[in-house]
C-alpha cells in the first residue's frame, strides 16, 4: 500500500467515524421520539416508520463500512432493529393507553354512585383525575358544619391518625400507588365552602 492509498484510506475512515457520531445522535433522537410519547400511552404514529428504520438503517451501514463488510448488509440489519424498536414503541403505548382507559372508566363509574353518604356527618360529592399530573382527587363535604364551626386541629389529627393509614391499605388504592398517583382528600363544609386538603403520595405508604 503506498502513501497515497493510505491517505485516502486514513480520510476515508475519518470521515466514516465523524458520520457515525452525527448518526448516533439522530439515532438516538429518533429512538427518543418514539418511546418517550408511548410511556405515557401516546403512539408517535405510522409516519415516523421511516425514521425508526432510516437511522438505525445508516448507523449499521457506517459500522459495516468501517469494517469493511457489505454496507447494505449493515443497513439492513439496522433497519429491522429500527423497524422492531417501533413496533416495540407502538406496544408500550397501546399498553399504557388501556391503563389510561381503564383508569378513566373506574373514576367514571365511582362517580355514577356519588353524592353518597358516607357517615351522619360527611358525604362522598367527586372522584376526578388528572392523568398529567397523575393525581387523583375525591370530593367531601362536611354536611352538617360550617368552615368557622370547623376545628382544624382536630381534622388534620384524623387525616395523620386514621385517613392516610387507611388509604396505604385500601386495595383499590394501591393501584393508583403502584402507578405513581397521588391521591387529594378534599374538604367543604355544607355552604360548598372549601376547608382544607390533604395528600397522600406513594411515599407516604413506602417510606424508604
Amino acid at each position: 500500500m503506498d502513501i497515497r492509498t493510505k491517505e485516502e484510506k486514513n480520510k476515508k475512515s475519518f470521515w466514516l467515524k465523524l458520520s457515525l457520531v452525527v448518526i448516533i445522535i439522530a439515532t438516538l433522537g429518533q429512538i427518543s421520539a418514539i418511546f418517550l410519547p408511548s410511556f405515557t400511552g401516546v403512539s408517535a404514529g405510522p409516519s415516523t416508520l421511516i425514521g425508526s428504520m432510516l437511522w438505525p438503517g445508516l448507523l449499521f451501514m457506517v459500522i459495516w463500512a468501517l469494517k469493511d463488510k457489505r454496507k447494505i448488509v449493515g443497513f439492513l440489519i439496522g433497519a429491522l432493529i429500527g423497524f422492531l424498536l417501533d413496533l416495540t414503541a407502538g406496544t408500550v403505548a397501546g399498553y399504557k393507553q388501556a391503563e389510561v382507559n381503564a383508569i378513566d372508566q373506574a373514576v367514571a363509574d365511582s362517580n355514577k354512585e356519588l353524592p353518597k353518604m358516607i357517615d351522619e356527618e360527611t358525604r362522598m360529592d367527586l372522584a376526578s383525575i388528572d392523568q398529567k399530573s397523575k393525581n387523583y382527587s375525591l370530593t367531601f363535604s362536611l354536611v352538617n358544619l360550617l368552615v368557622s364551626e370547623i376545628d382544624i386541629g382536630v381534622l388534620n389529627d384524623n387525616f395523620e391518625e386514621t385517613i392516610k393509614p387507611n388509604t396505604c391499605s385500601i386495595k383499590q388504592f394501591k393501584l393508583f400507588f403502584s402507578e405513581g398517583y397521588t391521591i387529594t382528600y378534599i374538604y367543604k363544609d355544607k355552604s360548598g365552602k372549601f376547608i382544607s386538603k390533604y395528600n397522600v403520595a406513594p411515599s407516604d405508604c413506602n417510606p424508604s
